[in-house]
């Protein structure tokens, strides 16, 4: 009889990233495989006890230094998670990693900002540190997509802030409400993570910002404790960590039965939006565009065209296809195709529907047609997408 695998956890649940892994590797056990999990009771990394530990597998978040000294000194095959990076040498050497997509993280939130009419741009970070060169990595993907997504007509702003364990958190707030305050207005901003956008929030509050008519905050990882603490008003970018740790489950059992994994690094993109209160507005003077824009996300999905929108505004196209080229840098069919093309993408990540259902629901006459403009757009089939983002080992 087959021994069960003895496995080991190097996470800690005090963050919102990390409780998602761990859900996602649950996920993947509950499938069926029997391990022996090797987790503190109050599921903390403390490596000092396991310097005599020996088992068979280790999934770990190998963003923190010492959890990657610790892994490399172990003779125990390990899947680790962690950001990304363009150069490929901050990777930990010959270790399967599951990455979280930074550069695609940053891209998303300028998109969405831009569309929302904001020309000016700000990052909030973390300051420097060998424990988060992932941050940095956000922050400079950020500030490149800002530059060439508004081509080079947004304002683009960044502040690091004080460590994430400063002294004086009185003194770090006191210092994000100045920053705050000297940006110009309204101000769109990503901060690195929702911890840190609830800094902003709370900021903002006690230097009577108005969120988001000044400042409109948005935060990465979809924490649900972060969300209840900030009211459920805190817009966030979905990483899609719960499919990373269930993903690398898989990898860590298939290698624990001898499986060579490729490729080496796996990037995981973002799942989209979840939007709130706290971006619940549109830069713009202009309520015609205004009015218009709120006409499509309401209906883009039904099937509508520009022509929809044009009689819904009792207006010319020309005058409307002017200010959205001047406002948005956009036009009517693309901001339609926009939200379609989002929903689209939810769907292929989180459902199991025919790409016939998908068009049906998104508005698209054919599934055909729809086929065609995605690959336009990402230069890839929907088939090929839904396939990259690996949902199939949910169906394991």
């Amino acid at each position: 009889m087959q021994k069960n695998k003895k496995v080991t956890l190097l996470f800690n649940a005090n963050k919102g990233y990390d409780r998602k892994i761990i859900q996602g590797i649950a996920k993947y056990i509950r499938a069926g495989v029997k391990w022996q999990l090797f987790i503190e009771e109050d599921l903390i990394t403390r490596l000092e006890r396991l310097a005599k530990w020996q088992g068979d597998g280790i999934i770990a978040d190998l963003d923190d230094p010492k959890i990657v000294d610790f892994v490399l000194s172990k003779n125990i095959t390990t899947i680790g998670i962690g950001g990304s990076y363009q150069d490929v040498t901050l990777y930990p050497p010959n270790i399967p990693y599951i990455a979280t997509n930074n550069d695609a993280i940053a891209k998303l939130a300028v998109e969405y900002f831009l569309n929302l009419g904001y020309q000016n741009l700000a990052f909030y970070g973390m300051p420097k540190s060998l424990n988060t060169k992932w941050a940095l990595e956000r922050e400079q993907s950020f500030l490149m997509w800002a530059k060439t997504l508004s081509h080079n007509k947004a304002n683009v702003y960044h502040f690091k802030g004080n460590a994430i364990h400063s002294r004086s958190w009185a003194l770090s707030q006191q210092k994000l409400a100045v920053w705050l305050g000297s940006l110009p207005k309204p101000v769109a901003i990503l901060a690195t993570t929702d911890m840190r956008a609830r800094q902003i929030l709370d900021a903002c509050q006690t230097a009577n910002i108005k969120i988001p008519d000044e400042v409109a905050v948005l935060g990465v990882d979809d924490d649900e404790i972060i969300s209840d603490i900030t009211g459920n008003i805190l817009s966030t970018i979905i990483q899609g960590t719960e499919h990373m740790g269930f993903q690398a489950a898989a990898q860590l059992d298939r290698a624990m039965n001898g499986e060579k994994i490729t490729p080496l690094i796996s990037l995981v993109d973002p799942q989209g939006i979840a939007e709130s209160a706290s971006t619940d507005y549109l830069a713009v003077k202009d309520e015609v565009v205004k009015a218009a824009v709120i006409y499509i996300r309401e209906n883009a999905c039904k099937g509508i065209q520009a022509v929809h929108v044009l009689n819904h505004l009792n207006l010319s196209r020309a005058n409307v296809e002017n200010r959205f080229k001047r406002l948005l840098n956009s036009s009517i069919h693309q901001e339609i195709n926009n939200v379609q093309l989002t929903q689209v993408k939810r769907l292929l990540q989180n459902t199991n529907l025919t790409l016939a259902e998908i068009a049906e629901k998104t508005g698209y006459k054919t599934s055909q047609y729809m086929m065609m403009v995605f690959k336009k757009h990402f230069n890839m089939t929907p088939s090929e997408y839904r396939k990259s983002s690996k949902l199939e080992l949910f169906q394991h």
